[in-house]
């Protein structure tokens, strides 16, 4: 199991950037996603992310945790050459008017793409949170 986390420091409430993330909506304005469509809300929604090559991420949203800020959800099926994907959020709040938010994931892949799949998780991750922040400041 290959495991990637990214963890970074923003300058956005923690209400503020969980009620973001854990609608599982919108994932486009803040992401290097084209347009997403979710299906229903909470534990159990199901999220289709379309990338600008047309290819459809298929995920499911397993857990919401509003009192910890954590969620988790699962690739189901998608474009990458990995199995088991799980990744889990989570938002901390730190003083008023900042946050630590942590994405991380943990997912099978042939040792052969181990380090490529490592750096497009992380770097999306990285990418995601910095846009949340620029997002929310606006």
């Amino acid at each position: 199991m290959i495991e990637v986390v990214v963890s970074k420091q923003i300058n956005v409430k923690a209400d503020s950037a969980w009620n973001k993330l854990s609608s599982f909506r919108g994932i486009e304005e803040i992401s290097p996603i084209e347009r997403s469509v979710t299906e229903g809300k909470g534990e159990g929604a199901k999220r289709t992310c379309y990338m600008p090559d047309g290819a459809a991420i298929h995920e499911i949203l397993n857990k919401v945790d509003n009192e910890a800020m954590e969620m988790q959800y699962q690739i189901t099926e998608g474009p990458f050459p990995v199995t088991g994907y799980l990744s889990t959020i989570k938002v901390e709040g730190i003083g008023d008017s900042s946050c630590k938010v942590t994405w991380g994931c943990e997912f099978n892949t042939p040792e052969e793409h181990q380090e490529s799949m490592s750096q497009l998780f992380g770097g999306f991750y990285d990418v995601i949170i910095s846009n949340l922040e620029t997002a929310l400041k606006n």
